[in-house]
């Protein structure tokens, strides 16, 4: 029996601390890397602060582009499901729920 599991495949970034160094090596602004990568200042502002770690693939790629590093060196794939996952339960995390998750739970890491 196969089981298909269905969720959505986002970009975590690695650290916010590394988007900084990065910025900082290429004396980039928030401003100037959103421009070169054609995303919203904002994006580029809570992704550096930390306020939010993950995005879309395509965003991943711009940014990673903007600052010349493979995306692999800012971002791992990750899919969010809406599904448990083996024995573990369904939990949400992140902006805008009540409670944080336990680190992973509820997600699924592609290699």
């Amino acid at each position: 029996m196969t089981t298909t599991i269905t969720g959505r495949l986002w970009m975590r970034l690695i650290s916010y601390q590394v988007l900084d160094q990065y910025m900082e090596f290429r004396d980039e602004t928030n401003r100037s890397l959103a421009r070169k990568a054609g995303v919203s200042q904002a994006t580029v502002g809570h992704l550096r602060s930390g306020a939010r770690n993950s995005c879309r693939p395509a965003t991943a790629r711009k940014i990673a582009f903007a600052l010349q590093v493979l995306p692999e060196s800012l971002f791992v794939p990750e899919v969010t499901t809406d599904q448990p996952i083996g024995n573990m339960p369904l939990t949400r995390s992140g902006p805008g729920t009540a409670a944080q998750a336990a680190p992973g739970a509820g997600r699924k890491q592609v290699a």
